[in-house]
């Protein structure tokens, strides 16, 4: 007997979108699913296309927001209203390749992992064509390379509902990198398996990619190690928590949001303070001087 697998597509105006995410779905040569599209209160026409979807193939099922509430959120919402033993992610504005789910099924099914994820193929708006993304394939007990560095992207994950639910679903609070943190958070209790092979393309073209939004980029970021920031000191030791802040201050910076930056490098130099000199070089003192020094001391002491 085939597993159910329950597909999660959170949308917000994005009609044009999610009918590729919903026949690539439909295209599955794991026929075994269901569809739960969460509609966000989209003020185009995507309830409609959804809904004619819907009708013609019952696997296909909407659920609509009353009001905005966000990404994860509809993710959410739709986790919990699946009936499959497995929970799989696809985001509206990209697409499933055919043997998506069942090579990441029968992964799962060899190695008896509750977490499977993959490669994908990228569309980037910088480069000609579709290439490769070339994920890192982390497998096994992965708890502290997550803590290091970001992998992966939701489209990639495939994991059992009990899985979720253990965690206690996902953070509704955190405004990107979203999977990352859900992914630290599964790590902490499962081991991950990895398919090579893309399963999926990963569309970056949209002018409304959250990807592009600089400063909510950078503040999720912060979010998710400073989440984590204790099982970073723990297992990994103050210089990458350093490294998490200089890359932090790097993102601030491309938002233009300098205090911000200049908040974040004085962190990472009071945890790690290598080469004070090229920083200051780079950035000038006067920023730094500019901060409230004591204030942040307290919040440092206490690992916050």
């Amino acid at each position: 007997m085939t597993p159910l697998v329950s597909v999660v597509i959170p949308t917000y105006n994005r009609s044009r979108q999610v009918q590729s995410a919903i026949q690539s779905v439909l295209d599955q040569t794991h026929s075994d699913l269901e569809a739960i599209v969460v509609d966000d209160r989209s003020i185009d026409n995507t309830v409609q296309v959804v809904e004619e979807y819907s009708r013609k193939d019952p696997r296909i099922r909407l659920i609509v927001h009353k009001e905005r509430r966000g990404a994860q959120a509809a993710r959410n919402t739709g986790i919990k209203a699946g009936s499959g033993e497995w929970i799989a992610f696809l985001d509206s504005d990209d697409k499933w390749l055919p043997d998506s789910l069942n090579s990441r099924l029968q992964a799962a099914d060899t190695s008896g992992s509750h977490v499977v994820h993959s490669d994908c193929y990228v569309i980037d708006p910088r480069a000609t064509g579709v290439r490769q993304m070339g994920v890192v394939p982390m497998q096994g007990d992965i708890y502290r390379q997550l803590l290091r560095k970001f992998c992966p992207v939701f489209p990639a994950l495939l994991v059992s509902k009990e899985a979720l639910a253990r965690i206690g679903y996902l953070d509704e609070t955190i405004v990107s990198w979203e999977e990352w943190d859900t992914a630290i958070r599964l790590a902490k209790y499962y081991e991950f398996s990895f398919v090579p092979q893309a399963t999926f393309v990963y569309d970056c073209s949209h002018p409304d990619t959250i990807a592009k939004d600089s400063f909510r980029t950078a503040l999720g970021y912060e979010q998710v190690f400073t989440k984590h920031r204790r099982s970073i000191l723990h297992y990994l030791g103050p210089k990458t928590l350093a490294s998490h802040y200089r890359k932090a201050a790097k993102l601030y910076r491309q938002g233009n949001e300098k205090v911000q930056a200049y908040r974040c490098l004085l962190v990472a130099f009071l945890l790690w303070p290598i080469k004070p000199g090229a920083i200051f070089r780079k950035y000038g003192t006067a920023p730094f001087l500019r901060l409230n020094l004591p204030s942040l001391l307290p919040r440092f002491k206490k690992g916050r």
